[in-house]
């Protein structure tokens, strides 16, 4: 739902949508040291000293330094260099740490990873819960309903896509969501994650699918191809919904946002034209009278604003 996935509607709704974010999720790892190798002989004592105050190399400048004690400033070399791949090892092998976080009244075991707390499911599932919304061993109110749906069997999520969004004809034509990224883990920004953001409220999801800009410039309603506020059956979004059950991988962050691991399919849609109501639009009843989506949209541009915009960017959007 932005483009690093976001997006704002200010003239419809002046608040913010689904694709609004906060702060990105850094599941940035340690250096590695495989593939390196020293020797005590080969650190003078302001090295070894560097060494030391060093948290990450405490472990290896340990082992240095006995070295040093027992076999004066060269030990021999393999005698040396199992020493610290052992030390090194040790501290790099350290097994995942294990917990208990209260999910309403159960105590769910699950391992911390990065900034998350892990656990897995019967059906293969895992779910990835944000250590924001877990105090004292203790989920928050805001996300323990849908973890607990999501453990029982199926947990309904909403995603509103703008027709300007780089994935509509994914969506649309093939009936596919890719993710933009590949890591591992859940993230804030989709450019880094194989996860899909979703919500868990219809209203959020409905606000971003109307939503007319996005993060990046080009993200404008008006410059896609065929726009014009005149054409009732011009598509403004679409809000796909689909059901998340324990056998796929879920990023629980707030009552907000959740995410699935990407790629997703057998989703359902509905779509929102230019006719169709405002409240309508926004998951309400129909107004009476009813007042078109058309009459909150940006202006059609004209030919002098279209070439502009398809110099600037290498044409009008698809």
């Amino acid at each position: 739902m932005r483009g690093h996935d976001r997006q704002s509607d200010q003239e419809l709704t002046g608040r913010r949508g689904a694709g609004d974010r906060g702060p990105v999720v850094r599941t940035d790892q340690a250096a590695s040291t495989s593939g390196q190798s020293w020797s005590a002989g080969d650190l003078s004592t302001l090295a070894m000293s560097d060494l030391q105050n060093s948290a990450g190399n405490a472990a290896v400048a340990a082992s240095l330094a006995g070295q040093r004690q027992q076999h004066g400033s060269q030990p021999p070399v393999q005698r040396m260099f199992q020493k610290m791949k052992n030390a090194v090892g040790t501290n790099r092998s350290a097994a995942p740490q294990q917990v208990n976080v209260r999910v309403g009244d159960e105590d769910v075991p699950m391992t911390r990873q990065g900034g998350f707390y892990v656990f897995r499911t019967p059906q293969g599932g895992r779910g990835y819960i944000h250590h924001i919304a877990v105090t004292d061993g203790v989920l928050n109110d805001d996300l323990t309903g849908h973890v607990m749906r999501y453990r029982m069997g199926g947990l309904a999520l909403y995603r509103g896509i703008p027709r300007w969004h780089p994935t509509w004809h994914d969506v649309n034509g093939a009936g596919m969501m890719n993710p933009f990224g590949q890591g591992e883990l859940p993230d804030f920004d989709t450019r880094a994650t194989s996860f899909i953001p979703f919500s868990p409220s219809e209203g959020v999801a409905r606000m971003a699918a109307v939503a007319t800009t996005g993060m990046d410039e080009r993200d404008r309603l008006e410059y896609v191809q065929g726009y014009t506020r005149s054409n009732g059956n011009f598509f403004i979004g679409m809000v796909a919904t689909v059901v998340a059950g324990p056998n796929v991988d879920v990023g629980f962050f707030n009552g907000s946002e959740i995410q699935l691991r990407g790629p997703v399919s057998n989703f359902g849609t509905d779509y929102i034209r230019m006719s169709t109501d405002v409240q309508e639009a926004l998951g309400g009843s129909r107004g009476n009278p009813p007042e078109p989506i058309s009459e909150n949209r940006p202006p059609t541009p004209d030919d002098d604003q279209k070439k502009a915009f398809a110099d600037k960017y290498g044409g009008l959007l698809p």
